[in-house]
Formats: structure tokens, sequence, C-alpha cells
């Protein structure tokens, strides 16, 4: 695929004396029609990693514009985002996308802003949930991939030896008591909060997870769906079509994903944001 423009960049994150690395990629010929699609990494990864550049790969050859980003103290070289890495949190993750977000409401002459769509990794997507709940993203659509959940039966020493490079500090969650101790927590208890609060579910959630992944249980994932879809209106002719789900693939952890399920996550999730899109569009 041709590529019209690629653009890097650093912001500014709001209230902090730090900014972040961006990529914006627009394809051929880009419009206003386009539909824009804000990549969101996981821990100690950047959108410079090779399975990150396949994702955006991928959806820019189906049409959409990529907007990529390295959380604080992630990326490699000219690309790192400032801060320390060590300072990583939920809080510094959700303030990074806020700003990610801010900016991307401000390309409406390049693309659609009213339907911007998240593809999110691992911490990525638990940060983006996170961001959801409390009202200050909301997108079209999300496509998340192996979320990061915290089993409360395993001590964090267990965690800790199961993410390279994690540490106590990183696992400190500072937004609210329901989610600060226990990522669990929000799956169980916020569901209902969020379909109330964004617009009786005018986000579409798809989860993809491995049936043998420790750090995304699918137990969790498929309660937290459970209570999302109960709360969704009952007269909304599209109702069936934006329910939360999940696609479970056998024997997949959360690391080391194989290449052809990683491809089929992509595939499916450019799928689900295309569905959006039309069902949205009507």
């Amino acid at each position: 695929m041709q590529i019209m423009s690629k653009t890097e960049f650093w912001l500014q994150v709001s209230e902090e004396k730090r900014r972040i690395r961006l990529r914006l990629v627009h394809p051929q010929h880009v419009n206003a029609h386009h539909q824009l699609v804000i990549i969101v990494t996981g821990l100690h990864s950047h959108m410079d990693k090779d399975t990150q550049q396949k994702l955006a790969a991928d959806y820019q050859d189906a049409g959409f514009s990529t907007l990529q980003f390295n959380f604080m103290g992630h990326g490699e070289k000219q690309n790192k985002s400032e801060g320390n890495i060590e300072d990583v949190n939920f809080s510094s993750g959700i303030k990074d996308l806020k700003t990610v977000w801010d900016y991307a409401l401000t390309l409406s002459d390049k693309v659609d802003t009213k339907h911007i769509a998240i593809a999110a990794n691992s911490y990525g997507a638990i940060v983006s949930l996170m961001a959801l709940e409390q009202n200050i993203i909301l997108p079209e659509s999300m496509a998340l991939m192996s979320p990061f959940v915290i089993d409360k039966f395993k001590p964090w020493s267990c965690l800790l030896k199961l993410v390279p490079g994690l540490t106590l500090k990183m696992l400190k969650v500072p937004i609210r008591p329901a989610t600060k101790a226990l990522i669990k927590d929000f799956y169980a208890n916020h569901a209902k909060a969020m379909s109330k609060k964004n617009l009786l579910g005018n986000t579409g959630v798809r989860f993809f997870i491995g049936s043998k992944d420790i750090i995304s249980p699918v137990a969790y994932v498929k309660k937290w769906c459970e209570k999302f879809n109960s709360q969704m209106p009952k007269d909304v002719s599209f109702v069936d079509d934006i329910q939360a789900d999940v696609k479970i693939y056998e024997n997949v952890k959360h690391f080391g994903i194989p290449d052809n399920v990683a491809k089929d996550m992509r595939s499916r999730s450019i799928k689900f944001i295309k569905q959006m899109r039309d069902i949205r569009s009507k």
C-alpha cells in the first residue's frame, strides 16, 4: 500500500512535565470520511516492535488511518517517550491515552472523528477500558487483545515472575477504590456503570483471548461481557450487534502468541471495527 503521509511528533501530557511520542499514518487519498484507529500497546512494548508494526500495517492496508504512541518511558532511540518506565501505572497510562484521544479529535479535516476506534493489547487494553469507564474516551468500537487482568488468588510475587520487567511499583492503581487493588473488581463491578455512562452502549467491545492466558483469565472477561450486556437497552434495533463478546483461542497463552493466531486476531479486529462503522453509519 502506498502511504500518503507519515508523521512522527511529540505531545505534552496534560498536567505532566513530560511528552509522549506519536506516529500518525494516513492511507493514500485520505479524506474526512476515513476511519481512524488508535493503537494502544502493552507494557514493555512500543510502536516500532514487530507485532505493533504488523497490526498497524494491516489496518493501513484495510484503508484506516492509524495513530500510534508510546507510553511513558517506552520506545527506542528517538521514539522513546519521556519519563521513567518504572513510574508507569494505570493512572499514567490513562493520562497518556487521554492526550492521544484529545489530539485525535482535532483531526476532523483528515478523518471522521465520529467513528474513532481503538485496537489495544494487554496493559493497553485494560487502560482503554478504564478510560472508557471514566468517560475520558468514547470510541465507537474497541478491539481488545489479551487484556491485562490481575487474579486476586495469585500473590504479587507470582505475577512478577510471569511478566518480565514488571515491578510492584508499576502495579499501583491510584484511580478509585473499586479498582485500586485488584483489576478483577473492574471486570466484576464496573460493567453496569459503564453501559449507563456511555450512552447505553455506544461503544462496541470485542475481546480476543487465549484459553491458557493466566494474565487474562477468560472467566473474568466473560463475566464482564455478561454484566455489560445485561444493561443494554432492549428496544434498540442493533443491540445484538453491539453487545460485548469474546473470541477464545484454544491452548494460546498471553506471551508467545503463534503467528497464525496473531494474524487472525488482527483480521477479526478489523472486521469488527468495520462492522461497527457500518452499523453506526446507518
